[in-house]
């Protein structure tokens, strides 16, 4: 059996709290750094981003403020200069501080430029107070500070093959067989020694519930649920309680979330439509937690394979890791959870990602009625033909499909739609 306290800690690893949207907080995260370094109040900013850092960011609500955009969220990184916070740098903003960061807006301190760069990750953040000038690169994660200088002074630089630098765990060294085998065995203490999402996530799935936020998807399909429109099953359960923590996340709710290789919704589309199941059908907390690890390791697996921030709606992976962790609920083996893999990858491969926005909540509903479909064929022993499509008997190489579909039969379709983004709301950064 793989190590599996390897296993923990990239679970560990690629599960952690965010606040808010991760694009727009890592830009703050990074803004948080370079102003950290000046004295003086920041006269002028640039914000260089990666294309799809800019696609990403460009139409999501900052929490506590009303605002969307990037240039609010950099904004905000300056004037609260506070890194150690991570990416939950956006978190607990008091008044005084939006006032100042619209300030910064109003004064058109802060100017975004488009990165001509192959990294799918990049923000870089140059700021000036007049007298010093600073910079701080977050390069390949949303958190991973690459580069940290003022004045030419370098403060920190780190490569990820630095030998100086904590190694991270590749999800290259597990197969999803692996991940199903700790999930049986693991302690049960390690498993509830983190939020896997099971608080986190339901305390803002019920915010969703509870008030109207964004496009209120979740909302809508609850009351219809209740009106007997909808049938109050576990299908639309799992659905209306995802869509409506989705729904609070994208429209700037000020609660943090649990998320899943770096991105908040993935987080939630992993773990809510499992923990909805859950409570439908009465499991223990214990096979909850079970059913969440597993559910996380297999997003982590496969959106390592497809790539960060790809041209594809990063829910699929997600939501296959729903998919997973709703069959071990459900008293599937290995071979079934195989099934709803490639029961996913079959019926929803081709969902583009437009950005990060409101109307996410309706590409995460639809993911997670696909997940319960996909896994309630699985337990039945259903799966997609090997004959389908991208779709082969081998479950790493239906996964290797996908990837080579998202990075050669894509290839154009990120810029394209940035530019579409970009014409439409009329931004004004350099392309």
């Amino acid at each position: 059996m793989a190590d599996k306290e390897r296993i923990l800690a990239l679970l560990k690893q690629e599960v952690a709290p965010a606040m808010g949207c991760t694009e727009p907080a890592a830009v703050a995260l990074a803004a948080s750094y370079a102003a950290k370094l000046l004295s003086g109040k920041v006269t002028q900013a640039e914000l260089w981003v990666s294309p799809n850092v800019l696609k990403n960011g460009m139409r999501v609500g900052i929490p506590g403020t009303e605002l969307i955009g990037l240039e609010i969220a950099a904004a905000l990184g300056i004037c609260v200069a506070n890194p150690e916070k991570n990416l939950e740098v956006l978190a607990e903003l008091e008044a005084a501080t939006i006032i100042e960061a619209n300030l910064m807006l109003a004064d058109a301190v802060i100017k975004t430029y488009k990165k001509d760069t192959q990294d799918k990750i990049w923000i870089e953040v140059r700021l000036s107070d007049g007298v010093k000038t600073s910079l701080a690169i977050l390069r390949w994660r949303h958190n991973w500070l690459h580069h940290l200088e003022m004045d030419g002074k370098v403060y920190a630089h780190n490569e990820l093959d630095s030998p100086d630098v904590p190694k991270l765990i590749s999800p290259d060294e597990f197969t999803v067989a692996d991940y199903y085998a700790y999930c049986v065995d693991a302690d049960e203490s390690d498993l509830n020694s983190f939020d896997m999402g099971l608080e986190m996530n339901r305390s803002i799935a019920e915010y969703g519930l509870s008030n109207a936020s964004g496009i209120s998807v979740g909302k809508m399909l609850m009351q219809q649920m209740e009106s007997g429109l909808l049938g109050n099953d576990i299908h639309h359960y799992a659905m209306a309680l995802t869509a409506a923590a989705t729904d609070a996340r994208m429209s700037g709710c000020s609660m943090p979330v649990i998320s899943n290789s770096g991105s908040g919704n993935q987080g939630l589309s992993v773990t809510l439509p499992i923990i909805a199941i859950a409570e439908k059908q009465g499991y223990s907390k214990a096979e909850v937690l079970r059913a969440l690890a597993l559910g996380h390791l297999v997003s982590v697996h496969i959106k390592n394979k497809v790539g960060v921030l790809s041209s594809l709606c990063g829910c699929l992976s997600a939501s296959s890791g729903a998919a997973s962790g709703i069959v071990m609920l459900l008293g599937g083996k290995y071979k079934q959870i195989e099934y709803a893999i490639k029961n996913m990858i079959g019926n929803t491969a081709g969902m583009v990602c437009d950005g990060a926005k409101e109307g996410c909540s309706l590409k995460v509903a639809t993911n997670t009625s696909a997940a319960v479909q996909a896994a309630l064929l699985a337990v039945s022993d259903i799966c997609v033909s090997s004959s389908d499509g991208i779709i082969t008997d081998d479950l790493d190489e239906t996964i290797a499909n996908l990837a080579e579909f998202v990075a050669h039969g894509m290839d154009n379709a990120d810029s394209t739609i940035l530019n579409i983004m970009i014409k439409n709301n009329n931004r004004g950064c350099n392309v």
